[in-house]
């Protein structure tokens, strides 16, 4: 009997947060929501014309592929079925256990009800339950690799797997009726606030009388290297001098991440990628420098912003993508004037 055939027991991410509102209206808003419905990752998979982005984007599709729940995502069915959980470099190694209604979770203190039964799988506070997806490298070529960041790294050895950052804590009620309890997980992704991008770096900068501009970033917080995800994701650095009127004067930006090109040594999206020519990402607890030159002046400012954008100006190009994402990630700034040299961080003025 194919999966077409056999019975399912798959329910509507709506339907789930009839009861567990909370859990919903975070996720909702989350890239698992988006997996498959983002403009981004439909101008890709149309440009890559390969299905096996689908694994991980739409994991229902192998079980369910005639309904409508296949084009919500990474839904609550998915995570909460997901049992034989193997990360490797092949990726998407797990099975969904949907032949039954048992809904797996990290409590083993839940009693079943009317609507599914209670899974106890300890499995959901491990991180490898997320590098079952967040870990591919196809032909060699290393496209997501967070988890094997992470493996690598001091979160890892200090016993913090990624739901400690991307699914903290919180005090609520597991569904309605129920009674409200500590350790809930939350389900947004970017932490309570959505500000794991805004906390994750560290920024100093140092001018000197010459006017040059000492930029150091430092990977604080992420168990994995920034920025992570599609390696054609970028951490734009931008510089600019501003009067004392506040009209920019001058301006300069790098771009950090990592490059992948094809056999012609052209930067390519990963899909046409045969090796990586370059990698400016910045390691968990580990640091970038660089040198910007300044045109000085008596007055003004010089301004340093750090955000994240969600694709290199290259790719965008080639895929035809014009709002590209981007989001403000840390900041810092040194007034002009008096002596030499003078250093700024980011949340202090």
């Amino acid at each position: 009997m194919d999966a077409a055939e056999r019975k399912v027991w798959i329910t509507g991410s709506g339907r789930c947060g009839e009861c567990h509102e909370k859990m919903f209206d975070e996720w909702e808003t989350s890239a698992h929501a988006q997996s498959v419905s983002s403009p981004l990752y439909k101008t890709a998979v149309a440009s890559a014309k390969d299905a096996t982005c689908e694994r991980c984007h739409a994991p229902l599709a192998q079980v369910a592929p005639r309904d409508i729940v296949v084009t919500e995502g990474v839904t609550c069915d998915v995570c909460h079925t997901m049992r034989e959980i193997k990360p490797s470099v092949d990726g998407g190694s797990w099975q969904l256990a949907v032949d039954d209604m048992v809904k797996y979770g990290p409590r083993c203190d839940l009693k079943d009800h009317y609507f599914h039964r209670m899974g106890c799988s300890p499995e959901h506070k491990e991180a490898e339950l997320c590098g079952s997806c967040h870990w591919w490298e196809p032909k060699g070529v290393p496209v997501f690799t967070e988890y094997a960041d992470w493996k690598a790294g001091w979160a890892a050895k200090e016993g913090y797997p990624c739901q400690s950052c991307h699914m903290p804590k919180d005090k609520a009620a597991l569904a309605t009726g129920s009674p409200v309890r500590t350790g809930v997980p939350h389900h947004g992704l970017l932490g309570k606030a959505k500000d794991l991008r805004a906390t994750a770096l560290a920024l100093e900068m140092k001018l000197d009388a010459q006017g040059a501009l000492a930029v150091t970033l430092t990977n604080k917080l992420a168990g994995h290297a920034v920025p992570a995800g599609l390696p054609e994701r970028r951490i734009v650095v931008r510089a600019r001098l501003e009067d004392g009127s506040g009209t920019e004067t001058w301006h300069d930006e790098r771009a950090l991440g990592r490059t992948l090109v094809d056999a012609n040594n052209a930067e390519v999206p990963f899909w046409k990628a045969v090796r990586v020519a370059s990698d400016t990402r910045i390691a968990p607890r580990g640091s970038q420098s660089m040198t910007f030159t300044v045109p000085m002046a008596q007055a003004g400012s010089v301004e340093v912003d750090v955000v994240y954008r969600g694709l290199s100006d290259a790719i965008a190009k080639q895929l035809g993508v014009t709002d590209v994402e981007e989001q403000p990630m840390t900041k810092a700034s040194i007034k002009l004037g008096g002596g030499y040299p003078k250093t700024a961080k980011s949340g202090k003025k």
